[in-house]
C-alpha cells in the first residue's frame, strides 16, 4: 500500500492511502477542531478494504491555511471529485465532517455522530467554544452555527448510514434516534462517546461491513 501527502488541487491538505488494487474511492471528513491526523485509523481501515482513502483537512482546520466558512462543503466536494478516478465514492465523515458527509454528492455516505441539528445547547456550545474553538481558523466563534443553520437537510436514505454513540452529544444522540424510528440506517455504538466513536473497534467494523456491501 502506498501512503501519501499532498495537496489536492494544490488547496486540501490530504493524506493518502493507495492500495494496490483499487475498487473505489473514499473522503475521511473529521469535525470541528479536528485534522487529518485525527482520522488516519478510520482511513487506513478502510484502505485495507482494497480502497483508495483521502484523509482531508477541511478549511480552517490542520494545514488547510483558508479560514473556516460557509462554503466549507466545496472542500469535501473538491476530494470527492478527485477520488472519483478511482471508481464510486464514499465520504465517511465525524460529527459537522459527518453533516456534510451526509449532504454530499458521495455515491455512498456515513455520518458519525453526525452534527444534524441547526442549534445547539448552551451547555454544547460552551464545550465547543472551551475544548475545540482555539483550533480552528475562523472570523468568530459563531461561523460554526451559522453554518450548522444554513446547511440544507437533504438526508437521503439510500446509500447512507449514520452511526452515533450511546454516550453522544445529547442533540445529536436524539436527532439520530429520532431518525431511526423514521427509517433511516442507523448504528449505536454502545458505550462509546462522541468524541472516541471514530477510534473504536466496533465502529471500524460497522464501517468496513457496510462498505463490503456497498462496493464489492
Amino acid at each position: 500500500m502506498e501512503v501519501k501527502i499532498e495537496k489536492i488541487q494544490d488547496k486540501i491538505p490530504c493524506i493518502q492511502f493507495t492500495p494496490l488494487k483499487s475498487k473505489g474511492g473514499a473522503v475521511i471528513v473529521h469535525g470541528y477542531g479536528g485534522s487529518k491526523e485525527e482520522q488516519l485509523g478510520m482511513a487506513l481501515r478502510v484502505a485495507i478494504e482494497g480502497i483508495t482513502t483521502c484523509a482531508i483537512d477541511l478549511r480552517g482546520h490542520g494545514e488547510n491555511q483558508n479560514a473556516f466558512d460557509l462554503d466549507v462543503l466545496q472542500d469535501l466536494e473538491t476530494a470527492l471529485d478527485y477520488c472519483r478516478q478511482f471508481g464510486k465514492v464514499v465520504a465517511i465523515g465525524h460529527s459537522i465532517g459527518g453533516r456534510l458527509a451526509i449532504i454530499s454528492s458521495a455515491d455512498y455516505k456515513i455520518g458519525i455522530s453526525p452534527a444534524l441539528g441547526k442549534d445547539f445547547s448552551p451547555e454544547t456550545q460552551e464545550k465547543l467554544r472551551d475544548l475545540r474553538y482555539y483550533r480552528v481558523k475562523q472570523p468568530t466563534f459563531q461561523t460554526l452555527f451559522k453554518l450548522t443553520a444554513s446547511i440544507p437537510p437533504n438526508l437521503e436514505k439510500k446509500n447512507s448510514l449514520l452511526i452515533y454513540a450511546s454516550r453522544d452529544v445529547p442533540e445529536i444522540k436524539a436527532r439520530c434516534e429520532k431518525l431511526k424510528s423514521q427509517g433511516f440506517p442507523t448504528i449505536q455504538i454502545k458505550g462509546a462517546l462522541h468524541n472516541d466513536i471514530y477510534t473504536l473497534e466496533e465502529t471500524f467494523n460497522t464501517v468496513t461491513k457496510k462498505l463490503k456491501e456497498w462496493l464489492n
